[in-house]
């Protein structure tokens, strides 16, 4: 039996589709964080867990992934040699590896034209128009990642120690966050010091929640974040406007706050990314080609 995986790794969780020769889904699995770049030798392991619980799931023997087609998209994997390493570290006998933005692409619109916005952990944009693809932002929470959790988390971190010292003034929220770390900052400096995108991300959720409150630190920070991703968005639908998906763990957050010229054009995805994974790996592996990273 010719076997086809898809993966969509990314900063929160690993997922695996099993497929067949018709693109038939037979199993799925999912696992821990798969962001190449911040994590690489835990996004192996748990990209090799993810796709052992789909084989498992579509009855089949683990050892199926040793002859395994698989085509992975990961976040991280627009960065250096990431990509190419892992290919060498994972036990398929083919494989492709692109970033998870390419595909959140395929499985929300399939080969037509168009635009995902993907904001959950990290954030990237990217658009189709006459088969040529391209992507904006996917560099990472440091220096990108507009409008993403873990950007989001690192901005209340931030306004919750300048509350502290009176810089600026605090709120409902930046006192909760503060008696989350034990009314200690320097405790805040040291979780920041060594915390993982996913890490900062966790405290996304709050800034939405205490926004409906009207609280002051959580509108100003968000505020900020949707001219980010408005900004973004202006500058892709200049090239292409035909649709726009809104994916992502806060995709559907922002759709509600985003401007009309942008909802206006939101339709619903087809399928996600993992689904989108599988039909490229049932696409470009059917014939048995052997394929490089990219």
């Amino acid at each position: 039996m010719s076997v086809f995986l898809g993966v969509d790794g990314g900063g929160t969780g690993c997922r695996a589709i099993v497929g067949d020769l018709e693109g038939n889904h037979l199993g799925y699995g999912k696992s821990g964080p798969a962001n190449i770049m911040t994590g690489y030798s835990s996004a192996v392991s748990n990209i090799v867990e993810a796709c052992r619980k789909a084989v498992a799931d579509a009855g089949l023997s683990v050892d199926e992934l040793s002859t395994a087609s698989v085509y992975l998209g990961l976040a991280g994997a627009n960065i250096g040699d990431y990509a190419r390493d892992m290919k060498e570290a994972l036990p398929f006998r083919r494989c492709r590896i692109e970033t998870d933005a390419m595909m959140a692409l395929q499985g929300a619109i399939g080969d037509a034209d168009g635009v995902v916005a993907v904001i959950g952990t990290g954030s990237v944009f990217v658009y189709r128009k006459k088969g040529i693809t391209r992507t904006a932002g996917g560099w990472g929470f440091t220096v990108g990642d507009l409008g993403s959790g873990s950007r989001l988390g690192r901005s209340l971190l931030q306004e919750t120690l300048l509350s502290f010292d009176g810089i600026i003034e605090g709120s409902g929220l930046t006192r909760y966050v503060l008696s989350e770390f034990e009314n200690d900052p320097q405790t805040i400096v040291e979780y920041a010091h060594t915390a993982k995108p996913g890490e900062f991300g966790k405290f996304a959720p709050l800034i939405f929640e205490h926004a409906k409150i009207d609280d002051p630190i959580a509108m100003t920070i968000l505020q900020d974040a949707v001219s980010d991703v408005e900004a973004t968005l202006d500058a892709i639908l200049a090239n292409c406007n035909q649709q726009l998906c809104m994916l992502g763990g806060l995709g559907e957050k922002y759709s509600k706050l985003i401007g009309e010229r942008f909802t206006s054009i939101i339709c619903d995805p087809i399928g996600d990314s993992a689904s989108g994974a599988l039909s490229l790996a049932v696409r470009n592996f059917s014939q048995h080609r052997e394929y490089d990273v990219v």
